[in-house]
Formats: structure tokens, C-alpha cells, sequence
């Protein structure tokens, strides 16, 4: 009986269907081993057998990812270098040329054409190409290191003027790098390529006052002379190496080009499409507001007329700079008028709820670096009493918080959850802790913790440095060079205002004058002991204080990255749509606490992307999701 019931078991198993019903086709796992299909193979003809132009086309992806790396490396390093590598080397910069009251002003010249140009690039890198972008930035470095070299110790604007080019090519030099690499790859391609970059670029800055300490023992030109030989081979890689990898002249919608229409209107006509009222307006604006808060309590009261007047203009211009923006939207009065003129920023980008919220973000970044690199080296000369090279040697501290951070993200953008919100979210609440951490540990001066919470904010910089504009990137993908721009201007700007801000409270309870550059004055001061510890310890509490007044500023990123979106990284085989990214609109912490959301990344499917040229995310039919292809081998 047992037998007939197996044998009736049997040719039932042998007669029922092998395709399982198909309300369980979508939820069960794929359990064969073979090879996923390729885009190249008829889906009729699977095999076993590797794609042979898949392996082709990965081996082709990898050499032009080296080439890309190896090309841009020095070049970025070099940008990065030259913010931080005189730290050690003003006081005597100043001194050889009699400018101490002007001190400030070496470091001022650089920063405001290295902050006001940055959107300025990344339109030149779209209208005229990326080649002839990126070299025009390294002449200017040759330029302006020339100048600073060569300036005769009677002639103080000279140097002035060569480090106004030297902001000018670090600002072009900063967007240009960034937007190849996020050019012709995916947004997972790009983590991983950023990955490098970030991290060179940290380390560039933190190693800056060390370099400049010990070149300073020799001749402080020489801080200036090292760029000369580093530019100008990068401009020999750039041409063998890169000229044929790198993207000509994008296509400019206004002039009815396509990225199907192949040649490129006249040079005259593309320089006709420069938004030179924006263009104007950004850079006056932007540069009198850091001029006055460079000015406001160094150089100049914060009440008198030499502040107040830099700084309301300044406001106005960029109050102006928003509303041409927003005139020059496809239907407004301008756009209608000027049908040519293309957006420096477009106002889709500007008016993103998501692009201000990492805005913040990235300026909170800036004010936590800035901070470490610059006070922590004045409580290290000032308090601890080292000397200038020994002091940069301690703020090596901050570089391996820098590698882990920049290592996590990009961990989490291409590995697991293959996300950009959670590395923004952790990075704004690690570094918030570490700044406040930083200040307690100074006015207790446990030595340990000090470097530890160094570390801890350079960990914070590095979850972000990535993640920023990637999410960017994720909602604007044709308009790179803008985000990339924009996410570039807000940490020198978030710098600028959080040293502001620390140098008027550390002048204003320390006694000591931040602007004049030299720290060890503090230790010999007084031959009196006693009078000599007070000026100590002021120089150590108006330290404590300036990271104090900083800390809720930086503090402050960590709600506003909790209201982010967020952008899914898709991963798999080449397909013809690509790997697919999800954007996530609104708060998605909230709608993950609401459990609308999983963390993670689900597998989509394709839906085709908008029409209408910027790349926006159209809503589907909740409004809070995007789906959209970004292929690995997209030029635009």
C-alpha cells in the first residue's frame, strides 16, 4: 500500500508544471548559475560563458579610472596644499616685508578669489570643456606661485595679487577635478573614485602647516616655489595622459545643442550663453561679506564704517545674485528676453529643499576643519609652547579621524547600504561631538584627549566629504558641475565664518590680537612667572571659548541632516537603462521611523527620466520616490 501511495506521489511531482505560479515568481530567489545576461547577448541564447566585450568594457572602465586618478591626483593635491601650507610661515612672511598690521591679508586674498570663483568654474567647465578648464587653472597656479616667489620685500600687493591667482586656479582646480570624476561613471563609480580624492585632499590639508613649517627653516619662498615644478607637471600628465579621456564642451539647451548634435556652436556663441550678470553679482557679494568678516574685529571694530559697509553691500549684491537666478528660469522675464543666457546656478538647484539643507552641512564642515587646523595650532604655540614645525606636526592627529571617515563612507556608498543620508546624518553628529569634546579637553588639557577628539572631528569631515555631493550629484546628475560648485563654495564660506567667529571671541577674552600670526610671543611675554602663567592661561581660555561659540553652529547641521532625502545607489550587471538609483523625497529618517522606508537598497525598476534637460527628479504617483537610470558610459 505504502508503495502505490510513493509511486502515485511520483508521477504527480513528474506531471506538475516546473514555472511556479506566479504570484510567487516576483518573491522567489534566483537559484540558477548562470552568468547574468548581458545587453550584448540575444536573452534567447543564455549561457554559462563570460561576455567577452563585457570583460573588454570592465578592463576599459578600470584603465581610464587609473588614468583619471594618476592624471588629477597632483593637481588636487596641489589646490588642497595651498589653503593651509603658510599657516606656519605668516609671522615671517609679514615680518620680511614689514606688513604685520596687514597679516591677515596673505591669508584673505586667497581665500576670498578661492571661495567667490568656485561657481565661475563650473560654468567654464561646462561651455568651454573640461581640458581646456583644467589647464587654464594650472597657468593660473604657475601664475600667481610665480608672483609670490618673486615679490620684492618692498612690494606687499605683489604677493597679495599672486595669491589672489593662487585662490583663483585652487577654485578652479577644486570644481574642474570634481566634475571629471563624475563624469562619463555611475554615482557608485564616482564613491569609489572620490574615495581617493577625499582623502587626499584631507591629508593635503592637514599636512599643509607641517610642509610649511620645515620649508619656512630654509626660506619661506620656498612654500611658494614647490608649486612651480608640481604644476607644471601636471600640465605634461594632463596632456598625454587625459587630453583624449577628458569631456569637450557640454551641450547647452539654450543653443538648441543636444548631446546627439555632435559639433559645438562657434566660441563666440558659447561665450555669449556666460551668465556674466550672475557671474558679477556672486563673486561682489560673496567676496565684500568675507572681506568684512575678514576685516570685522582684526583689522577694523566691528561697529565702524570700514565693516558695516563691505557687508551690507555684500548682502544686497547676493540678495540680487538669487532674484537674476531666479529671472533667468525658463518663463521668467529675463529667460525670455535673453533666450541665450544660461544660469551660473540654476534656480531649480538653488531652490532645492534638499541642496540648502546639504549647503548647511557642508558649511558646517568647514567651520569644524578650519577650527582644528587653526586653533588648535595657536593653543599648541600659545599654551603648550611649541614650536611652529613641532605645532604642525600635532595636528597630524586630525588625518587619521580623516581616513577612517572618508574609508566608512565610502563603504556605505558602495558596499552596504549603499546610501548617501546615513553617512551625512553620522558625519554632522560625530563631528558636533567632537568639536564640543575638543574645547572641554582643552580647558582640562588632557593632551590624549585632545588629539582623540581631533581625530573624531577629522571622522566627521570625512563621512561628508563624499556623501554631500554625491546626493547632489543623485537629484541633479546633468547639472554636476553646478552642485559640485555650489557643495564646494559652502565649506570655505562655513570656514571663513566660523574662524570669524572664533577670532573676535578669542581676541575678546584672551587679550592676544589673532591677526598678528605670532603665538610665541605668548611665552615670552613677561620675565615675570607669575604674569607670564595669566598670559597663558588667557590664550588657553580664549581658545576654549572660541570652540564654545563654534559649537552650536556645527551643532546645528546635525537636525538639518535628519530633514535630508535620501539617494539609493543602484548596483548590478550592465543593462541598457543601467544601474538604477532611487531618490527618496522629504525626511527620510522621518518616514523611516514611520516605517514607509526600509534601510537599504531594493531592487527597482526602470522608469524613464524626464525630458526636460536638468535632470530633475519628476515625483511618481506617492511624490516620494524617483526611480532613474545612470549609466556607467553616460556623457552628456
Amino acid at each position: 500500500m505504502i508503495s502505490l501511495v510513493k509511486k502515485a506521489i511520483r508521477s504527480q511531482r513528474q506531471k506538475a508544471p516546473t514555472t511556479p505560479p506566479i504570484e510567487l515568481q516576483e518573491t522567489q530567489p534566483e537559484t540558477t548559475n548562470k552568468q547574468p545576461q548581458c545587453i550584448h547577448r540575444d536573452a534567447s541564447e543564455p549561457s554559462t560563458e563570460p561576455c567577452s566585450t563585457c570583460i573588454s568594457d570592465k578592463k576599459a572602465a578600470t584603465k581610464y579610472r587609473w588614468k583619471i586618478i594618476l592624471g588629477l591626483v597632483a593637481p588636487y593635491a596641489l589646490q588642497a596644499l595651498d589653503s593651509t601650507i603658510i599657516a606656519s610661515a605668516l609671522p615671517w612672511i609679514a615680518g620680511d616685508f614689514g606688513e604685520i598690521s596687514q597679516l591677515n591679508w596673505i591669508v584673505s586674498s586667497f581665500n576670498l578669489t578661492s571661495a567667490a570663483f568656485i561657481p565661475f568654474w563650473a560654468q567654464m567647465a561646462d561651455v568651454f570643456g573640461r581640458n581646456a578648464s583644467l589647464n587654464a587653472a594650472v597657468i593660473f597656479m604657475l601664475i600667481g606661485s610665480a608672483l609670490c616667489t618673486g615679490a620684492p620685500t618692498n612690494a606687499f600687493p605683489v604677493l597679495l595679487l599672486g595669491r589672489g591667482f593662487q585662490g583663483l586656479a585652487a577654485a578652479g582646480l577644486n570644481v574642474v577635478v570634481r566634475t571629471i570624476l563624475a563624469d562619463k561613471v555611475s554615482l557608485q563609480e564616482n564613491a569609489k573614485n572620490w574615495a581617493i580624492f577625499a582623502l587626499v585632499g584631507g591629508v593635503s590639508y592637514a599636512v599643509g602647516p607641517v610642509i610649511g613649517g620645515y620649508l619656512t627653516n630654509a626660506d619661506w619662498r620656498w612654500c611658494f616655489a614647490i608649486n612651480l615644478p608640481i604644476a607644471v607637471l601636471a600640465l605634461v600628465i594632463i596632456f598625454f595622459l587625459l587630453r583624449k579621456e577628458l569631456l569637450g564642451p557640454q551641450p547647452i539647451p539654450e543653443l538648441k545643442e543636444t548631446a546627439e548634435t555632435g559639433r559645438r556652436t562657434k566660441f563666440v556663441a558659447r561665450l555669449k550663453t556666460v551668465d556674466v550678470g550672475g557671474q558679477l553679482l556672486f563673486i561682489f557679494g560673496f567676496g565684500l561679506i568675507i572681506l568684512a568678516m575678514t576685516w570685522g574685529g582684526a583689522t577694523y571694530p566691528w561697529g565702524s564704517a570700514a565693516v558695516i559697509v563691505p557687508l551690507v553691500l555684500g548682502v544686497i549684491c547676493a540678495c540680487a545674485f538669487l532674484y537674476w537666478e531666479y529671472l533667468l528660469a525658463p518663463g521668467n522675464t529675463v529667460a525670455e528676453k535673453l533666450p541665450w543666457q544660461r544660469a551660473m546656478i540654476p534656480w531649480d538647484l538653488i531652490s532645492n529643499r534638499d541642496i540648502g539643507l546639504l549647503f548647511y552641512c557642508e558649511c558646517a564642515t568647514g567651520m569644524g576643519m578650519y577650527a582644528v587646523l587653526y586653533f588648535c595650532n595657536i593653543y599648541f604655540i600659545a599654551v603648550r609652547g611649541y614650536e611652529p614645525d613641532k605645532a604642525g606636526v600635532q595636528l597630524l592627529y586630525f588625518v587619521p579621524g580623516l581616513g577612517a571617515g572618508v574609508y566608512i563612507c565610502s563603504f556605505m556608498c558602495n558596499r552596504w547600504p549603499r546610501m548617501t543620508f546615513p553617512c551625512v546624518f553620522l558625519g554632522t553628529l560625530v563631528e558636533a561631538i567632537g568639536i564640543g569634546l575638543l574645547g572641554w579637553a582643552i580647558w582640562a588639557e588632557k593632551l590624549g584627549t585632545i588629539f582623540g577628539m581631533m581625530a573624531l572631528v577629522g571622522c566627521g569631515s570625512g563621512l561628508r566629504f563624499m556623501a554631500s555631493p554625491l546626493h547632489g550629484i543623485g537629484l541633479f546628475k546633468n547639472l554636476r558641475a553646478s552642485v559640485i560648485g555650489l557643495m564646494a563654495v559652502a565649506v570655505p564660506f562655513g570656514g571663513t565664518i566660523g574662524l570669524t567667529i572664533m577670532s573676535t571671541v578669542f581676541n575678546n577674552t584672551s587679550g592676544i590680537d589673532s591677526s598678528s600670526g605670532d603665538f610665541t610671543k605668548v611665552q615670552s611675554s613677561s620675565p615675570s612667572s607669575e604674569l607670564k602663567g595669566q598670559a597663558i592661561h588667557d590664550a588657553k581660555m580664549g581658545v576654549v571659548w572660541a570652540f564654545v561659540a563654534i559649537t552650536p553652529l556645527v551643532a546645528l547641521a546635525f537636525p538639518f541632516a535628519a530633514c535630508l532625502g535620501n539617494v539609493k545607489l543602484g548596483q548590478g550587471p550592465p543593462s541598457s537603462e543601467g544601474p538604477t538609483d532611487i531618490v527618496v523625497q522629504g525626511s527620510y529618517l522621518l518616514k523611516l521611523l514611520r516605517g514607509q522606508e526600509k534601510f537599504g537598497v531594493e531592487k527597482a525598476e526602470y522608469r524613464p527620466e524626464s525630458s526636460h534637460g536638468t535632470g530633475l527628479p519628476k515625483s511618481t504617483g506617492s511624490g516620494e520616490h524617483v526611480t532613474r537610470p545612470l549609466r556607467g558610459d553616460q556623457q552628456v
